[in-house]
């Protein structure tokens, strides 16, 4: 765990030094650097940076949000042989999920087998952005990388709204995929079915179609836009943010409260676990709600007995344990994180949306932070809690956090390696306990 937090750190820090070249600030670039390695997409850039700089940045932001879409440590696995032995650790590490599970015997040939579904699909929205999307060769390829990491960095200033209706269904069919489990993907090549026994997946769809419908109901008439124009908005800003892209279509901060509350309820949930999506994670959402309704039925008949299954399997009691346990977590960071931000700026909104947009790697806010504005206009000191909420979050809270724990900082000391070899004087370490008898199990 803490390879890949300091990985993703040095990366980071790496990846800042063109923008500092390009005139960019310490700590914007820095800013900029971990939200394009994050996959976060919330930016820095003024309206007239996007014709200052040069395309190497430009492609440089979109080439760093898609190495990171997959994750360093995947491309290390992949690549290189030496950290095949402990790589399962480092693979899952990187990005947790309830439960570890490997598409082939070997991480590495697992991690190679996502990567070449992800090249695949990067190729496919490249060759459509540039043909029946009417973007230019440069443009779909900053695009396509920005789409399949769920990262949201535009090479337009008014992201998507700058571009046509084509472009725009496009890139929501391939954020949709964005946000579904490359490793399900790379098993239903094989086998479809599998997409529709898979109950994130199924969770995942319905949450698009219905949220998508309802947005579009919202926006019709309010927006005095036709059906089509509705269904697209609806869809596309839907899927921006539930897979924490980060894209816009339209400036949909202006929109009335009744679709901003919608919006921002997906903002809290995330794309599937195993994609390149930010959040929480369907699955993660699914099983809490399993939990809750076990809950409630042990309120109501204390001597129930039920299991909380998932895909007809039984969830152990660990797995649940963990789930609630960075659920725990990941609030609790948000928290601090908004009231830290709403504090030193003097604003509810930002603090709020802005932490959340950074914490779930999503890009955009509401308000000043929103899908048309800056966070160019922050105190240094907001962007060092926002940069600090990209890396937690696209490491998925648990990964860092663990390692300001006192037995961590021990082991990462050799203090703990010290007091094992034991001192003198020192009391040596008690005795296994004995197996459990067959009737204290039993009872148990």
């Amino acid at each position: 765990m803490a390879v890949v937090a300091l990985c993703w750190l040095a990366a980071a820090a790496i990846g800042a030094v063109p923008f500092v070249q390009q005139s960019f600030g310490p700590v914007d670039a820095l800013f900029e650097s971990m939200s394009g390695w994050t996959t976060t997409g919330s930016t820095i850039f003024l309206v007239e940076d996007f014709h200052l700089v040069s395309r190497g940045l430009m492609f440089w932001r979109a080439f760093s949000s898609w190495l990171g879409g997959m994750g360093i440590i995947a491309v290390f696995v992949a690549v290189l042989p030496a950290l095949a032995v402990a790589g399962r650790q480092m693979f899952f590490a990187e990005a947790p999920g309830p439960e570890d599970e490997a598409l082939t015997p070997r991480i590495r040939h697992t991690a190679a087998a996502l990567w070449a579904v992800y090249v695949a699909l990067t190729a496919a929205e490249t060759a459509l952005l540039a043909g029946p999307g009417g973007m230019s060769y440069f443009d779909a390829v900053c695009h396509s990388f920005a789409t399949l990491a769920a990262g949201g960095f535009s090479t337009h200033p008014e992201s998507l709204a700058g571009y046509g209706p084509e472009a725009q269904w496009i890139v929501s069919a391939f954020m949709f995929l964005a946000g579904t489990s490359f490793a399900l993907q790379y098993r239903a090549l094989r086998r479809p079915v599998l997409l529709a026994r898979d109950t994130e997946f199924r969770a995942y769809l319905w949450i698009v179609l219905l949220a998508g419908v309802s947005v579009a109901a919202l926006i019709a008439v309010p927006q005095a836009l036709g059906a089509e124009a509705s269904l697209r908005h609806a869809f596309f800003q839907t899927l921006t943010l539930l897979t924490a892209t980060g894209f816009a279509s339209d400036d949909f901060a202006l929109w009335n409260a009744a679709p901003l509350m919608l919006l921002g309820a997906l903002m809290f949930i995330g794309g599937c676990a195993g994609s390149a999506a930010g959040g929480p994670k369907v699955v993660r959402i699914v099983v809490l709600a399993k939990f809750l309704g076990r809950e409630i039925l042990f309120a109501l008949h204390p001597r129930a007995v039920r299991v909380v299954r998932l895909g007809g399997r039984a969830l152990p009691s660990e797995t649940l344990r963990g789930i609630v346990g960075f659920l725990i977590a990941y609030f609790a960071t948000f928290a601090v994180g908004a009231v830290l931000v709403a504090v030193i700026e003097n604003d509810l909104t930002i603090g709020i949306t802005g932490s959340i947009a950074t914490l779930g790697n999503i890009g955009p806010g509401f308000g000043r932070v929103g899908p048309m504005e800056t966070f160019a206009h922050l105190s240094p000191l907001t962007k060092l809690i926002f940069t600090a909420e990209m890396w937690v979050g696209r490491l998925e809270v648990m990964t860092v956090l663990v390692l300001f724990h006192p037995d961590a900082l021990r082991a990462l000391f050799g203090r703990r390696a010290t007091r094992s070899q034991g001192a003198p004087g020192a009391a040596p370490p008690p005795s296994p306990a004995p197996p459990p008898t067959r009737e204290s199990s039993s009872s148990e």
